[in-house]
């Protein structure tokens, strides 16, 4: 990672703690004093603010400054529909943020639903991890994944608390995902959902169902991303690499 990039990231986090103690719509300290309090240059202050803008945790006023906000809808997953899926971890890891993992279970169960859109038979059986996924110490989303168990025994035996499921298929088995069919809705938490994002039982929520498949159309995953209500905005990037037919 760049020495450059390295200064924002700093940057960036430190301020964000700042963020946590002062009230919405007090101002922060101006570019320069920014600059002098953390010992850098300007364009890093600016890229570190200008990503707390981005999370909804800042409101640059024009004339005026910057202010605290009240977050809404920060979360951005960027998904590139174009020759490789990378997944949640890996995404969030290349913006420079620090991705935590707490995972409720890892085991092997049946699931009706899970199975057609992994063109199984129901009573096959499948490993379904679990898992609460943090951005910069901040939980994000509740993850439950769906995958063949005599496909891909080994993700029984791994620790998903670091690290990425779609990297550790690509290392242990082999598997390029190239494909992503997504469902975006609303849903309304059940108790054990509920419990886990830390939300009343029946709030309506953002649910994304997501199938991923290998080239070949062979589907590997099927999951269910909850997203906590401040953090439900998703961003989507559509890219055609091949020539028109």
């Amino acid at each position: 990672m760049a020495r450059e990039t390295v200064k924002y990231i700093a940057v960036r986090d430190h301020l964000q703690q700042r963020l946590e103690g002062m009230s919405v719509g007090e101002q922060i300290p101006t570019e320069p004093t920014l600059c002098e309090e953390y010992n850098v240059s300007r364009i890093t202050v600016r890229r570190a603010v200008d990503d707390l803008i981005q999370s909804g945790l800042l409101e640059r006023i024009q004339g005026r400054g910057t202010f605290v906000t009240e977050p809404q809808y920060t979360e951005e997953i960027h998904e590139t529909f174009a020759e490789r899926v990378t997944g949640f971890h890996r995404q969030q890891a290349e913006l420079g943020r620090d991705v935590v993992t707490e995972v409720l279970a890892n085991e092997v169960t049946r699931a009706a639903r899970a199975a057609e859109a992994l063109e199984l038979n129901p009573a096959d059986e499948l490993i379904l991890l679990e898992r609460l996924r943090y951005i910069n110490g901040t939980l994000h989303q509740h993850v439950v994944t769906y995958l063949p168990a005599a496909r891909y025994p080994a993700v029984l035996a791994h620790d998903f608390s670091t690290g990425s499921l779609f990297e550790f298929l690509e290392t242990t088995y082999g598997v390029v995902l190239t494909r992503n069919d997504l469902l975006v809705r609303l849903d309304q938490v059940d108790q054990g959902r509920a419990e886990s994002l830390g939300i009343a039982v029946g709030d309506s929520v953002l649910a994304v169902d997501s199938t991923v498949f290998t080239a070949d159309a062979t589907p590997v995953a099927f999951g269910i991303a909850t997203h906590t209500p401040a953090y439900s905005q998703l961003a989507f990037t559509l890219q055609n690499r091949g020539s028109a037919s």
